[in-house]
């Protein structure tokens, strides 16, 4: 920023020279520094040689006041105004490190880390693919059930007024995600489709469905309920959190005769159904 003024400091009156050469220019350049420094981050390559020219017009600034405060001391002229010139100037000098000071850290400071719950969501989210379809009718799921899930597909299902189906591709995973998937499934009256092997946990969400169907080659997998750190979770009943979930499959109209086989096959491995028998159980409505 460059000031070109006409009038010789040493020839100006006090006042005028600290108002026109010093003041003002000073107040813009600190006004400009701090919109730019609200609005931006300058990098290292334009904030120094910036920071240099703003030193050398305060130098000189400086240096116009002193000689315009020599000339109006010679004239005698009092002391207070030259002494309160210099407090402004040690004043404005606090102000430009202060503000430099600001915008220097900002140019270095290291980037944003992200946070351990949005990494988390993130890695999660990478565990599965839930998306809409083009005409906003169907929900698409396919992966892992983890945490996040029921959040994600609620603010989708929020997004889509005509959402209507929901299909699902899925190897289960965490069984109290799947019941809140589940939840928003029934409370909403989707339609469900298994479009791939839906198994283990991916079955609840399944069975929420209003109206409930087998895309070709898609199978159901059921077995029973184990724990990953069965030690570190003692007080978790698995017996109780199966009946949990026969209550669902019962309340969705499923038949007696299944459920008191559905949790049969070991934790180890998986029982999957034949259409027909899908069908019979009730699982798959007409």
């Amino acid at each position: 920023m460059v000031v070109i003024m006409r009038t010789n400091p040493t020839s100006a009156s006090l006042p005028h020279v600290f108002w026109l050469w010093v003041a003002l220019p000073r107040m813009a350049i600190l006004g400009a520094l701090a919109l730019i420094g609200a609005s931006v981050t300058l990098p290292a390559l334009i904030l120094y040689p910036l920071l240099t020219v703003d030193i050398v017009i305060f130098g000189w600034q400086v240096v116009c006041f002193q000689r315009s405060a020599d000339a109006h001391v010679a004239g005698h002229g009092g002391m207070a105004a030259v002494w309160g010139g210099y407090l402004a100037l040690l004043v404005a000098a606090g102000l430009g490190v202060a503000t430099w000071w600001g915008l220097t850290l900002d140019a270095h400071a290291p980037p944003e880390q992200e946070l351990f719950t949005d990494r988390m969501d993130r890695e999660h989210a990478a565990t599965y693919r839930l998306e809409l379809s083009q005409d906003g009718t169907t929900l698409m799921f396919e992966g892992a059930i983890t945490f996040g899930l029921t959040r994600r597909a609620t603010a989708l299902a929020d997004s889509a007024p005509h959402l209507q189906r929901v299909t699902l591709d899925s190897p289960g995973g965490h069984i109290y995600e799947a019941r809140g998937f589940a939840k928003l499934i029934r409370q909403r009256r989707f339609d469900t489709q298994a479009a791939g092997d839906c198994s283990s946990a991916c079955t609840l969400p399944f069975v929420a469905g209003h109206r409930r169907s087998l895309a070709p080659g898609a199978r159901l997998g059921f077995h029973q309920y184990a724990l990953n750190f069965d030690n570190a979770l003692p007080q978790i009943d698995l017996k109780k959190e199966q009946d949990k979930d026969r209550a669902l499959f019962r309340d969705q109209g499923v038949s007696q005769t299944f459920l008191d086989t559905m949790f049969n096959a070991p934790s180890t491995g998986l029982w999957y159904l034949a259409n027909s028998e899908a069908r019979d159980a009730g699982l798959v409505t007409p």
